[in-house]
């Protein structure tokens, strides 16, 4: 006679014994915040960097210890031009960011109102995706006027297209039928639908496709800087100089505050849309606990 189902279902997810309970050691990482995974992964990652830096593969100082880029980023804090490099940047990004995604969300609008083009807009977001930025760099940075940042609006707009063209059709498709039959029946239209129904639904799905696109951008923006001609500041004028002069802490230093950066637009973004969607946070919370 075969097991019951709650019997069984433990020893397949937790590799216990059938109708075994699972060990309080399992129970407790279970139990453990998420936040707290985070923290004994960046302890982990840390003690492997500091290993590999005094071994063979570290020498000649190409990996910098973890204390070494500690030394130089507390002195990188107190340096002006360090926060300026910053700001343009994300400046940069931010700007990307805007027009990336607004020319996203008018494609995945236009998919609504004519169903036909769909096949279209995602071929479109396909395209940007697939285009290999470091072969659009150079060409947008040859069109561009020495000094400008155009390079790197550009490159921060083109990284977030795809992903929120694809998470904003999913969201505003995800519409509930029957409030869409309500809407109908009282005589409103396709716009009425969109407003009414469809953008409070596609909430969601776009927040989280907005919350990747954040990363996305900055990172697309210090790229763009390598490729700008007659930029005097930024990540990625910054890097390059790290590496012309060989410096590998500072490279480390701002690699990792591109990183940073990068990390909090993308907690940003996902507190704010916490926030706008709360309904949604309980979900994820309710189907972790089952």
């Amino acid at each position: 006679m075969s097991e019951p189902l709650t019997e069984v279902a433990p020893s397949v997810v937790l590799g216990t014994p059938a109708g075994a309970r699972p060990s309080r050691g399992l129970r407790s990482l279970a139990a453990m915040p998420p936040w707290v995974g985070g923290i004994i992964g960046v302890v982990l990652i840390v003690v492997l960097w500091a290993v590999v830096a005094v071994s063979p593969f570290g020498r000649d100082g190409a990996i910098p210890t973890p204390l070494d880029v500690l030394q130089l980023f507390g002195r990188a804090v107190g340096d002006p031009s360090y926060w300026e490099a910053i700001g343009v940047t994300s400046l940069a990004a931010g700007e990307g960011y805007l027009i990336g995604n607004g020319v996203a969300l008018v494609l995945a609008l236009i998919v609504l109102l004519v169903p036909r083009s769909e096949g279209l807009a995602t071929q479109l977001a396909v395209v940007t995706s697939c285009l290999p930025l470091t072969a659009i760099g150079p060409l947008v940075a040859i069109m561009s006027q020495a000094g400008s940042r155009t390079t790197s609006v550009f490159l921060a707009a083109l990284s977030v297209v795809f992903t929120t063209v694809i998470g904003s059709i999913l969201g505003l498709k995800s519409a509930n039928t029957t409030q869409l039959d309500v809407v109908r029946a009282y005589g409103g239209s396709r716009l009425t639908e969109i407003r009414k129904v469809r953008l409070i639904a596609a909430l969601p799905s776009l927040l989280a496709a907005l919350k990747i696109a954040a990363p996305a951008a900055f990172l697309g923006a210090v790229l763009g800087e390598y490729f700008a001609v007659g930029l005097d500041s930024g990540i990625g004028v910054l890097l390059l100089n790290a590496q012309f002069y060989n410096d590998a802490t500072r490279v480390w230093v701002l690699a990792i505050t591109s990183g940073a950066v990068a990390g909090a637009a993308y907690f940003l973004i996902d507190r704010i849309g916490r926030l706008l969607t709360p309904w949604s946070a309980g979900d994820r919370t309710r189907k972790a606990a089952f």
